[in-house]
């Protein structure tokens, strides 16, 4: 995948987890509970997928970074 494609999933992955977010804010305020708690887990989700995602992309560089002029 090129860096332009991986830029534009991860904004729309951002937008994704924001709107579920506030909507599961909104929705627990409004007393709708169930719906809440299962829209806070999508954001859950989605969270620790970006977190995984971006923490092996920086470790990947910070190898490449260290042992690029060893060998």
């Amino acid at each position: 995948m090129s860096d332009h494609k991986k830029e534009k999933v991860k904004t729309w992955l951002l937008v994704i987890m924001i709107i579920s977010l506030v909507g599961a804010f909104t929705l627990f305020f409004l007393g709708h509970y169930k719906i809440a708690l299962g829209l806070a887990g999508v954001f859950m989700a989605l969270a620790s997928f970006l977190s995984q995602w971006t923490q092996t992309k920086n470790a990947e560089y910070v190898y490449r970074k260290s042992y690029k002029n060893r060998w």
